[in-house]
């Protein structure tokens, strides 16, 4: 029997994303269907019986952008896959020509583009409003034409008016059984992902001054050389310790030897309403780390749900400093809290039961054509 052929798309991320090559790719691979992964990269090569086939990434601000995503397509195009799930906003004309040809178009939204876009600061204040009223018009009116579109969180499925299906970012469910940690030496708290201004990186540097205890942040993820000057000219800096990006792989093992993990998202609008799109939030969770996260609606739900750790003004550095030392002084609280989160991700929220939703929404493309058609609901 011939095999169901996939073509994933990407202009913006490397193949082995962890979203798209771990978890995507590997669940479809591992359902029977024949995987491709198109996207910027050194060369082609065959991962986990998943192929890689590598475009040449083009520099340039916008126009690099649009190279990339042109190679990506005409790739892509080349590979004659049945269906082709595509990851980026730059692709999303490109998909509107794969459904011209006649080709199954899953468009995957990361996050709700329109907020982002009004945070952006590489954008002119004066033009961030007609960019991002703009692309929400055309993004709207070319997912009602792809055959499914999948989100990260509820907040951009309401966007799409029950047009699509939540397949969140959560983690794998944990293996490992929690290892009780020494209660000498530093308090050891963590932030993995990207770093900015925006995402809190400032306001935890300059909470580690205020920090009147043996304590170290550990930066695991990208820092700019602009941020990284300016940064060490803080004098909480003496108390980080900035490892650089690390493969995704490399950060869940080293995750659990930490004591504290912040998700510090400024309240700014690409953030305002992050939940279950905050990745972060729920590898902290699976780690066993009791979190300390901004009060930001969603997120202080799901903190609180969960009772999973304590949220925080993220604007206010004395207040994040004093919440830090609450949990250094109190370790049996802050373990029962990351037991808790523990339990919350092997319970519900896990990859394994995202996979289900993925690969249900796979098998109804034998239901002659009915997704997104009004006829057959992806909720």
């Amino acid at each position: 029997m011939t095999k169901t052929r996939v073509c994933i798309l990407t202009s913006g991320h490397t193949p082995f994303d962890e979203r798209i090559f771990h978890k995507q790719a590997k669940s479809l691979a591992g359902a029977g269907y024949e995987v491709v992964i198109v996207a910027p990269h050194s060369a082609d090569e065959r991962v986990d019986d998943i192929k890689i086939k590598a475009v040449r990434k083009e520099r340039g601000g916008l126009k690099g952008m649009v190279f990339t995503a042109f190679r990506v397509f005409m790739s892509g195009v080349k590979e004659k896959a049945d269906i082709y799930h595509f990851h980026d906003p730059e692709l999303i004309p490109f998909g509107l020509i794969l459904k011209l040809m006649g080709k199954r178009v899953v468009y995957d939204v990361h996050e709700y583009y329109k907020q982002n876009f009004m945070s952006k600061r590489a954008i002119h204040w004066a033009l961030r409003k007609l960019i991002a009223y703009s692309f929400d018009f055309i993004e709207t009116f070319a997912s009602k034409l792809y055959d499914g579109v999948i989100v990260v969180d509820r907040l951009t499925g309401l966007k799409f008016k029950g047009r699509s299906l939540k397949v969140s970012n959560y983690p794998y469910r944990p293996k490992q059984s929690l290892k009780s940690k020494p209660h000498g030496g530093d308090f050891k708290c963590v932030y993995a992902g990207g770093l900015s201004a925006d995402r809190g990186l400032f306001k935890m540097i300059e909470a580690m001054e205020h920090v009147r205890i043996p304590a170290k942040l550990i930066l695991l993820g990208p820092l700019s050389e602009e941020d990284r000057l300016k940064a060490e000219k803080m004098k909480g800096y003496e108390k980080v310790e900035a490892l650089g990006l690390r493969p995704w792989l490399e950060v869940l093992r080293l995750l659990p030897e930490y004591d504290l993990g912040l998700v510090l998202l400024q309240p700014v609008p690409a953030y305002y309403y992050a939940g279950e799109g905050t990745v972060k939030l729920f590898e902290y969770m699976g780690a066993g780390l009791p979190v300390l996260g901004s009060n930001l609606p969603n997120l202080e739900r799901i903190i609180k749900d969960e009772d999973c750790g304590v949220s925080v003004d993220p604007t206010d550095p004395i207040e994040i400093a004093k919440k830090i030392t609450f949990f250094a002084e109190n370790r049996e609280a802050a373990g029962s809290m990351g037991k808790n989160g523990r339990k919350a991700v092997e319970d519900k929220y896990n990859w394994e039961m995202e996979a289900k939703k993925l690969l249900g929404l796979y098998s109804h493309f034998s239901d002659e054509g009915l997704i997104m058609s009004g006829k057959k609901s992806m909720a």
